[in-house]
């Protein structure tokens, strides 16, 4: 008997076909849980919604009663909806750009990137899911064995602040490519940004397949701890990540995290050390420092050391601009930078560049660059999300890659280098998800090497993200047997 596939009018009992996206707070009469602050002004850009259990359950119900039916939905049929849901987004990139610098005080040219980033990712995993195949196995000659891949359920994508659409672009093609529905909690710092990306996301889909939460930190973890989510996506924070994994642990849902720690930098002997400074800041200093591929850890072979710091100081003059800097996200985030810059200074750190907060209004942090031992580093050992480079010179490119893969290193590496065993060396031995030479790993980008051991698997956007919302399965098949013959086959 063969299947029947779902229509759209099998979609009749889940909520409105614009999606799960809940109302917001004044229009549901709902109390507030706390305020953001625009992170260029003092003023208020928004208000946080109350944790609403009734909300939670509701966009739950509504998951799981879509992804029984999205499941069955042909793999065309699904990557037609990402190329139509990136058309979307495309279309609304300058509104989600202004809506990402309001909020977040990214910069509005690096919003629009993001935005035109998020939008190519839904396409590539619009063809990633097409093109997938297991292997084969080698069984019986009248026999047939292949894998096939199923979709894990209902997936909780839990998205950061720093790159909000590229990143909960990648978490919507991934999950929908492979046949899950998703529900999108957005970061309490940017909730207008999720409210409308939400609207874009189900606007191509049936009722219930994208769903949208908002609300606070605490409507994320109600959220997380239900025995309903099959798979948590987190590309955000350690810490987060660290409180999801023990959350995961009592519903033995699957956690995909990102990976902790700052960007690496290394230059080697024979690199200009001016070319060097040049790409280092545009690694460190880029929005501010915030986005997880930004490079705050810097190593130097200490034959061009010196050279190097004088050329990296002239460019953080440069970049010492709120309008190619940007802000940062709120004023906690620059006492939280400022107090690992006031510690690694206190520790015994050279202050090169910045470090000072600037008087007025906002949360603008001058770029800054710290040298000395790594020890004294704070950001050599826990991420610092703000424009701070720490650059420690080393006596050899070997000790730099040791020094390097000590720490965790982030999602990316940059390698500075003439010497092509240099660069080989740097790509095999560094544990990190994308290794660019001579070139500026830049964006919500990172592919899908291991990384560091930690509890949840470690990816970034690559096709690795679409396995591990999947579950494979091993299919063996063989012919149906008429009867019992002697020698030979009778079928």
């Amino acid at each position: 008997m063969s299947a029947v596939l779902p229509g759209k009018a099998d979609y009749a009992g889940a909520p409105h076909p614009s999606g799960t996206e809940m109302p917001r707070p004044e229009s549901a009469g709902m109390g507030v849980a706390g305020e953001a602050a625009a992170p260029g002004t003092d003023t208020e850009a928004g208000t946080l919604a109350a944790p609403d259990a009734q909300r939670v359950e509701s966009a739950l119900q509504a998951a799981r009663r879509a992804s029984a039916l999205w499941r069955r939905t042909p793999q065309a049929e699904r990557s037609a909806a990402l190329r139509e849901i990136a058309a979307a987004v495309e279309s609304a990139a300058h509104e989600l750009a202004d809506l990402n610098s309001q909020e977040t005080g990214r910069l509005f040219d690096d919003a629009l990137e993001g935005v035109r980033s998020g939008a190519e990712a839904l396409r590539r995993f619009a063809e990633l899911g097409l093109l997938r195949s297991g292997p084969s196995l080698a069984g019986a000659f009248s026999g047939l064995d292949f894998t096939v891949f199923e979709p894990r359920g209902v997936v909780l994508g839990l998205t950061s602040w720093d790159d909000p659409v590229a990143v909960s672009c990648a978490i919507v093609g991934a999950s929908l490519a492979a046949g899950n529905a998703v529900l999108l909690k957005p970061s309490g710092r940017c909730p207008a940004l999720g409210r409308r990306l939400g609207r874009l996301f189900a606007s191509a889909v049936p009722g219930g397949v994208i769903g949208t939460v908002t609300g606070s930190g605490a409507v994320g973890a109600a959220l997380a701890e239900d025995g309903r989510v099959d798979a948590i996506v987190h590309l955000g924070s350690s810490e987060v990540a660290d409180s999801l994994a023990h959350l995961a642990r009592g519903t033995d849902a699957h956690l995909v995290r990102g990976r902790p720690g700052n960007g690496v930098f290394l230059v080697d002997r024979e690199v200009d050390p001016g070319w060097a400074a040049a790409c280092a800041a545009e690694a460190a200093f880029r929005h501010a420092g915030q986005l997880r591929s930004a490079a705050s850890r810097i190593y130097v072979l200490e034959d061009i050391a010196e050279d190097f710091l004088t050329a990296f100081a002239g460019q953080a003059r440069q970049w010492g601009d709120d309008e190619r800097v940007g802000p940062l996200v709120d004023a906690s985030a620059r006492e939280d930078v400022h107090r690992a810059v006031t510690r690694a200074v206190d520790r015994g750190a050279r202050r090169i560049a910045g470090g000072t907060i600037p008087d007025g209004p906002g949360s603008y942090y001058p770029p800054t660059i710290l040298a000395g031992p790594a020890a004294a580093l704070e950001c050599f050992t826990r991420e610092v999300r703000g424009p701070v480079a720490a650059v420690v010179p080393v006596g050899s490119f070997g000790e730099a890659i040791a020094e390097a893969a000590h720490c965790p290193c982030g999602a990316s590496a940059t390698v500075l280098t003439r010497d092509i065993a240099h660069a080989q060396i740097a790509a095999a031995e560094l544990p990190v998800g994308t290794v660019v030479v001579n070139g500026v790993a830049q964006g919500a980008t990172g592919t899908d090497a291991p990384g560091l051991p930690q509890t949840g698997s470690p990816v970034g956007f690559g096709p690795r993200l679409l396995d591990e919302l999947s579950r494979p399965k091993v299919i063996h098949l063989e012919p149906p047997v008429v009867s019992r013959p002697g020698p030979g086959l009778v079928i």
